[in-house]
């Protein structure tokens, strides 16, 4: 367990820069992925992709999956275990009908989302996860809930009250500084995402990588290859 969890630092780190990042140095390579997106989002699928012909080491979590489905996030691939989003993106590849969000120790549901026909990206609008508090996403494949074979789920934790403080007060003034320059939304989504990588915060990392409405072509190639790579261990 500890040497595929230091792994999967190893895999994802590949994606940020190798020595520590400062907000300066952030702000300063964004600008550069702003003026050259195209460049800059086939470098971090190669830097990442190209190092080893190994499966990716992703730490497979509540019983892997079932068919051709993939939870990707959150839950997958947390090396702590915990996320900083109260209002997650859930992203997954292959085909569901029901989300549910619960308490990890309570039957409650908090939230339920009926997906759309080839829908993978699915934006939070319940009331804000509380920090400090573990969660359950359930996913049914079929409108019949209590067909088990047809479930699965992964947990999360939101990080505790002091450490989420932190982590908004730093994005805060990164965002700050990002408009006066005036980032593109990709090229914000670029800083935010090596921000939380940095922090091997890594869904919410992922989560950056995805929630951008309008992407680049780059970016959207980006974002299919890194599902295929995380996801092409942990399909049946």
């Amino acid at each position: 367990m500890i040497n595929q969890k230091l792994n999967l630092v190893l895999f994802f780190l590949a994606l940020t820069i190798t020595t520590p990042l400062h907000l300066p140095r952030v702000i300063s390579e964004t600008t550069q992925v702003q003026n050259n997106s195209n460049e800059n989002w086939e470098k971090a699928f190669e830097d990442v992709f190209n190092q080893s012909d190994e499966d990716p080491p992703v730490d497979l979590k509540d019983g892997g999956t079932r068919g051709k489905l993939c939870l990707v996030s959150p839950g997958l691939i947390e090396v702590e275990g915990k996320i900083w989003n109260t209002r997650p993106i859930f992203i997954w590849q292959g085909q569901l009908n029901t989300i549910e969000i619960r308490p990890s120790n309570s039957y409650q549901v908090l939230w339920t989302f009926d997906i759309q026909e080839n829908e993978e990206i699915v934006d939070y609008t319940g009331e804000e996860l509380e920090p400090g508090n573990t969660y359950r996403w359930r996913t049914f494949e079929s409108k019949d809930k209590d067909s088990i074979g047809g479930m699965q789920q992964r947990t999360f934790s939101i990080m505790d009250v002091e450490e989420h403080e932190t982590i908004t007060q730093g994005l805060a003034k990164l965002d700050q500084d990002l408009n006066k320059q005036g980032a593109t939304k990709e090229a914000i989504a670029f800083a935010r995402f090596q921000f939380f990588a940095e922090r091997n915060l890594w869904s919410d990392a992922l989560s950056e990588v995805f929630k951008v409405k309008k992407p680049s072509i780059e970016l959207q190639a980006f974002r299919s290859k890194i599902l295929q790579r995380l996801c092409q261990g942990d399909q049946i």
